[in-house]
């Protein structure tokens, strides 16, 4: 379990450009679970996701896993990294090696495991994210952005991290590939019962992905729940700059109309059921 107790983050501290991108935020990311983090630009979700693995130290409050503060003197800092992974956006101009095999290898091989580990953890990180043996032996600066995208992701996946953090995995991505990006992570990770954070703009993927959301505002949690909990409060989202999933505001819109609709919904599947129930009544 990753906890935040009461953590700021000033950047730019006792300078004229001090700025606050954290605000006393207390959270819990639970463990065996999908968490979503939503926020517009600036909102603090970036910062607060590096803050997850010690890539950036809080100014105040402290980052605990499993309990243990992971900023204290005697925490092993570099061994964070590999409990907490972080998939920054666009991942894909992070690859460096000659071969995608040797790319997913680096972090297991820094791990100091045996070369039959390492190759065990290359092969289920390949095929989870959708990489064939055959792409295995090429450089990544063949392969075509979707698939350098499921490769750093897998370089990531292949340190079997207790919490995996994504930021934006499936920008620029179609449809069809945001659904086997986002489906494989969800798999993963309810197969290896750790946690997974994404951070993205799509609502439609938080809520589809999700089993917990948390909004940033201004570098303070300004909602958090379940997502029927969170899209409830569509009226508060907007406000704060944030959009919601087009079939809620669908609902949101009937609604104001005077048309007895539930607006917390947010799965499309349930919103064809609640419209069709009205033409049913109407029958």
């Amino acid at each position: 379990m990753l906890e935040f107790k009461n953590v700021s983050y000033l950047y730019g501290k006792n300078t004229p450009f001090e700025k606050v991108a954290v605000d006393d935020v207390s959270l819990t990311i639970k463990d065996d679970m999908t968490t979503g983090l939503i926020g517009h630009t600036g909102s603090g979700k970036s910062t607060l996701a590096q803050m997850m693995n010690a890539l950036l130290r809080p100014t105040s409050g402290e980052v605990l896993l499993d309990g243990k503060d992971i900023n204290a003197k005697d925490y092993n800092t570099h061994l964070v990294r590999f409990e907490v992974g972080l998939v920054f956006q666009y991942p894909e101009y992070q690859l460096f090696e000659e071969t995608v095999y040797k790319d997913i290898s680096f972090g297991p091989k820094n791990m100091g495991l045996s070369e039959q580990e390492i190759d065990e953890r290359v092969r289920f990180a390949a095929s989870f994210t959708g990489i064939t043996d055959d792409m295995l032996k090429k450089s990544p600066f063949e392969l075509s952005g979707g698939q350098k995208r499921r490769v750093a992701i897998a370089g990531v996946v292949a340190m079997d991290p207790k919490v995996l953090v994504l930021d934006e995995p499936a920008a620029g991505l179609d449809p069809s590939g945001r659904r086997e990006i986002l489906g494989g992570l969800v798999e993963y990770r309810k197969k290896r019962k750790n946690s997974l954070v994404i951070i993205s703009h799509s609502m439609e993927d938080i809520a589809l992905y999700s089993d917990e959301i948390i909004a940033m505002h201004s570098g303070k949690v300004l909602i958090s729940g379940t997502p029927s909990e969170v899209f409830s409060e569509s009226r508060l989202l907007v406000e704060s700059g944030l959009n919601i999933p087009q079939v809620t505001e669908v609902l949101v819109n009937l609604r104001e109309m005077g048309v007895d609709v539930r607006s917390n919904v947010y799965n499309p599947d349930e919103a064809f059921e609640e419209i069709k129930a009205l033409f049913d009544a109407k029958k």
